[in-house]
């Protein structure tokens, strides 16, 4: 029931946002209030729930892309850059702000996997730097920019102007970071 309870959530969390209540979330699970609070105190600890799992999810993630054999390195990175916690991975960026606002206990918990999920891409990129794929660069700034980057796209939310889920702002933000702005023939790169 447990783990029924929490799928629901998800849903609720990807169709609602974090300001569904309590009572929503019974009647999607087909259980009383006083059975949703038998099993969860508070919505808070709900939420809670969801996060540790969906961050426990991200770690077996990236270990899975970290091993992954049909992968090449860039592809790899590219990846681990856009892991983000499953159960918020589909909303926009609205809910990663209502998140960070109204929730700042359960916000601590991704901010910290944030601060701390880099020793995957610590590996990629000194691999890809022995391969020449990767240049060398200062990785205490590609975190910086990264978390910082996505603090300001939650924080301003892209102006209010583009409803975009987290994943594809993520999207975008490594292609910026990958890529660089100018096109291969402006790097001297020619057609390549």
């Amino acid at each position: 029931m447990q783990e029924r309870i929490i799928q629901c959530a998800v849903q609720e969390v990807e169709t609602r946002g974090v300001r569904f209540t309590m009572s929503d979330l019974a009647r999607r699970a087909g259980v009383s209030t006083k059975t949703l609070y038998a099993y969860f105190p508070s919505k808070e600890a709900l939420i809670t729930q969801v996060i540790e799992e969906s961050i426990e999810d991200l770690r077996v993630s990236e270990d899975q892309i970290l091993h992954n054999p049909h992968m090449d390195l860039v592809e790899k990175m590219k990846q681990l850059l856009a892991l983000v916690p499953n159960s918020f991975a589909r909303t926009d960026l609205r809910v990663w702000y209502e998140l960070k606002r109204y929730y700042p206990q359960q916000w601590k918990l991704i901010e910290e996997c944030n601060k701390q999920e880099w020793e995957h891409v610590r590996l990629i990129l000194e691999q890809g730097l022995k391969e020449g794929i990767f240049r060398p660069i200062q990785l205490p700034i590609l975190i910086q920019m990264y978390t910082g980057g996505i603090d300001q796209l939650i924080d301003q939310q892209i102006a209010g102007n583009h409803h975009m889920t987290i994943r594809e702002a993520l999207d975008a933000m490594i292609d910026i970071l990958l890529g660089g702005v100018l096109a291969p023939a402006a790097r001297g790169e020619g057609d390549k």
